[in-house]
Parts: structure tokens; C-alpha cells; sequence
């Protein structure tokens, strides 16, 4: 696909992953709509800085109607959508399952799995028209078959990945891929490394650069016979 003038949508744009994906494609020419339930100013700031086009829209996307406005906005400020970025994730629960009430494991899955299911769906029509396409960002927490401390959001993204293949060919002439990373070395990770002692450091993997993982993202969105796949970053 050629990105020069394309419109892509990216989830989770205000910081870290989301950002640099978002100005990665902008870089490459897309007009791009940042979807964030904070401040996209930055990223905003960052692509209109190099030249780039963004538009800015705040959002809750685990409410459907904020999410139905987020496609909106897409189709009316540039006329259509032809990349998906489901990018937004995580969350912040007081709790993790099983301490956490049904109501935070379950807000848990819905940011995490719901919102790129209904993202997509909503998208699928402008999608359609254009030969579009989805890439999911999961996490390698889906993938691993050991223990792990968060057991909602490892269920939520092994749920995206084989949603993303479950999808290859569901619908005629969108493609729907997903990349899987591990620990990405965003500002965020730097800080959780900086405050771990050295054999915690030592014990944890070296994070993903930044640029692995948007070209990862780019490599999807570009290459017209790529459906369905996985791509793990580690």
C-alpha cells in the first residue's frame, strides 16, 4: 500500500508505542487521526512539526459511542480510513485477577480485546471501500505458555492474535495483521528500568527499540500480501 495521503487511524497515540507509530506513518506521508483518552498534544506537535497532517480526538473508546465518533471523525475530516492501528492497551486496575473484582478484570479485556474487535468492526465499511487494513499490537504475555502475574491482559491478547487470524479472510479486501512485542523500551520502561536494582535488570529481557517495532507496523500496513499474520518482536 502506498502511504502518501492514506488516512490512518492510531489508538493509544499519546505516548510510547502509539506515538511513534503515529509519526512513523506520518513521516511516510499518511494523515493521521490520534485517538487517546489523554493528551495528544505532543504528538500532534511532533507531526506538525516535520511537516506531517493530524488531527486530535479524546477519547474513552471502551464507550461505543466514543468510538463510533473516533471512525466518524476519520470520514469527515479526510474522507475516509484505510489503516487501523489498534495500538491502545494496558490499563492500570487496583487489582489482578483473581483479587480483582469482575469489574476490573473485565475493564481489563475490553480495552485490551473488546475495543480493537469493535474498532474494527466499525471500521470495516470505510475499509472495504479502499483496500484497507488493520494491525493489531498485542504482547508476547499471549503468546507464553508459563505463569504470568496478570492473567486478564495475557487472556485478552492471545484473544487479539487469534482474533487478527480468525479475521485473515473474513472480509473481502481489508487485511488484518498484528505484531506481537515483547517489553518495548519506551520512556516508561526506561523509568521501570531505572528504578529496578541491577540483578533485577539483569533478569529482564533487553526491551524492543522503538523503530523495530514501527517498521514491524509499516512492513504490515505497506505490503499488500501480508494478511493474517503474526509477527513476534522480542
Amino acid at each position: 500500500m502506498e502511504m502518501e495521503g492514506r488516512v490512518a487511524v492510531v489508538t493509544g497515540a499519546a505516548v510510547g508505542t502509539g506515538q511513534a507509530t503515529a509519526c512513523r506513518l506520518a513521516e511516510w506521508g499518511a494523515r493521521v487521526v490520534l485517538a487517546d483518552i489523554g493528551d495528544c498534544a505532543e504528538t500532534l506537535g511532533l507531526i506538525e512539526g516535520a511537516g506531517g497532517e493530524a488531527v486530535v480526538v479524546r477519547a474513552d473508546l471502551c464507550d461505543d459511542g466514543q468510538a463510533e465518533r473516533l471512525v466518524e471523525v476519520a470520514r469527515q475530516r479526510f474522507g475516509g480510513l484505510q489503516i487501523l492501528v489498534n495500538n491502545a492497551g494496558g490499563g492500570r486496575p487496583a487489582a489482578r485477577y483473581p483479587d480483582a473484582t469482575p469489574a476490573q478484570w473485565s475493564s481489563v479485556l475490553g480495552l485490551n480485546l473488546r475495543v480493537p474487535m469493535l474498532l474494527t468492526q466499525l471500521a470495516l465499511p470505510a475499509l472495504s471501500a479502499t483496500g484497507g487494513v488493520v494491525v493489531n499490537v498485542a504482547s508476547t504475555a499471549g503468546l507464553d505458555q508459563t505463569p504470568y502475574e496478570w492473567p486478564e491482559y495475557a487472556a485478552a491478547k492471545a484473544g487479539l492474535i487469534r482474533f487478527t487470524t480468525a479475521m485473515a479472510t473474513r472480509s473481502e479486501g481489508v487485511r488484518v495483521n498484528c505484531v506481537v512485542p515483547d517489553w518495548v523500551r519506551t520512556s516508561r520502561a526506561e523509568a521501570e528500568l531505572a528504578a529496578m536494582t541491577a540483578d533485577e535488570r539483569a533478569a529482564v529481557p533487553d526491551p524492543v527499540p522503538l523503530p523495530v517495532l514501527t517498521g514491524a507496523v509499516l512492513e504490515l500496513v505497506g505490503d499488500a500480501t501480508l494478511s493474517g499474520q503474526v509477527v513476534v518482536l522480542r
